[in-house]
């Protein structure tokens, strides 16, 4: 899931009606569900989330010693109906991490029910999802990181605000709408989710609201009923849309 700051706060009453899941829950304690990067902030909160309501949850983190500590402090909070949590070491940027993680997934917990992951030319490419390829992301990635090495990429239609950060969110969002269409009819849905200006160690405190708002109303989104739950969509705090705006 990702997330960017284009985003105007919701009102009280929407973020209980996103925080809340229906009252008669599809999961069970044996339902898994993944969120990396948990050992902070809206992930963090996420992960708490999720415990609450009972999953069996499993905390990633590159850092092993923060991992095992916000996991820690997840079961000492010890709220009725606290689901199982875990801590697995995970580096998403290291394919070889990826694949002993997904090993163990597999075999020790049978597999995952949720996972919790952000110019005209570009834009047109990006937008293409019929001719979307995963190459083509890649390809405007490298694009973007060897025009940065040579001090190229200002008037090249790149974001301008944000410039880095925007462009990490733009691959993922392309990718989760390719990977949304190459999962169609498997019963999986992939979307991404934006909390808008989150108060966090990366916004330095700054933003409009909290990581544990943020994470209400993840989970609220990740635990609707699979019948109802949509893919390939970007969600604008709780609102459907088909694009981010990055």
């Amino acid at each position: 899931m990702s997330s960017s700051s284009s985003m105007d706060c919701a009102s009280s009453k929407d973020k209980e009606a996103a925080a809340d899941p229906p009252r008669a829950p599809w999961w069970t304690g044996e339902t898994v569900a993944v969120v990396t990067g948990a050992n902070r902030g809206i992930g963090l909160a996420l992960a708490s989330r999720l415990a609450e309501r009972g999953l069996s949850v499993v905390l990633t983190a590159r850092d092993e010693a923060r991992g095992e500590a916000a996991a820690a402090a997840i079961r000492d909070a010890r709220p009725p109906g606290l689901g199982a949590v875990r801590f697995r070491r995970l580096d998403v940027a290291d394919p070889a991490s990826v694949a002993a993680f997904a090993s163990w997934v597999r075999d020790e917990l049978g597999g995952l029910d949720i996972l919790k992951l952000k110019d005209p030319a570009l834009r047109r490419m990006l937008l293409n999802e019929a001719a979307l390829t995963e190459r083509d992301i890649e390809g405007m990635v490298s694009r973007f990181l060897a025009e940065v090495g040579d001090g190229t990429w200002r008037g090249r239609g790149w974001p301008e605000v944000w410039t880095d950060y925007a462009v990490s969110k733009l691959a993922l969002n392309a990718y989760s709408r390719l990977l949304a269409a190459r999962l169609a009819g498997e019963r999986v849905s992939v979307n991404c989710f934006c909390p808008g200006f989150t108060r966090t160690d990366m916004t330095r405190g700054f933003g409009k609201r909290t990581a544990e708002e943020a994470g209400r109303v993840a989970a609220g989104l990740a635990l609707l009923p699979p019948r109802d739950l949509p893919t390939g969509k970007f969600f604008k705090w709780r609102t459907p849309q088909l694009y981010s705006k990055l």
